[in-house]
């Protein structure tokens, strides 16, 4: 996994870890609001889905983001954590 799919990666999996925390006590829509705003800036780099890591300065036109190692992995973890802050919104008692 290149570098920086790893540092996100990682953020993805701090932002799981704190929402499955979070699921496992009396949680408000605050709660799960704040996780989802962690994920904002992950969205922000995630554009039809891949992040792309490419250098800026590159000029090779064969670099295929798609293909990178890694890509797949990010792209189901971001899903889960969404679908999973999700589902936590929806059993809210209001």
């Amino acid at each position: 996994m290149r570098k920086d799919l790893e540092q996100i990666h990682q953020q993805i999996m701090a932002i799981a870890k704190e929402s499955d925390q979070v699921a496992q006590s009396k949680f408000t829509e605050d709660d799960v609001r704040k996780l989802q705003e962690k994920l904002k800036d992950i969205d922000r780099e995630y554009k039809e889905g891949i992040i792309d890591d490419r250098s800026p300065t590159s000029t090779n036109w064969q670099d295929d983001p798609y293909e990178h190692n890694g890509q797949g992995v990010v792209a189901d973890e971001l899903s889960r954590v969404h679908n999973q802050l999700y589902m936590m919104l929806t059993i809210i008692d209001k």
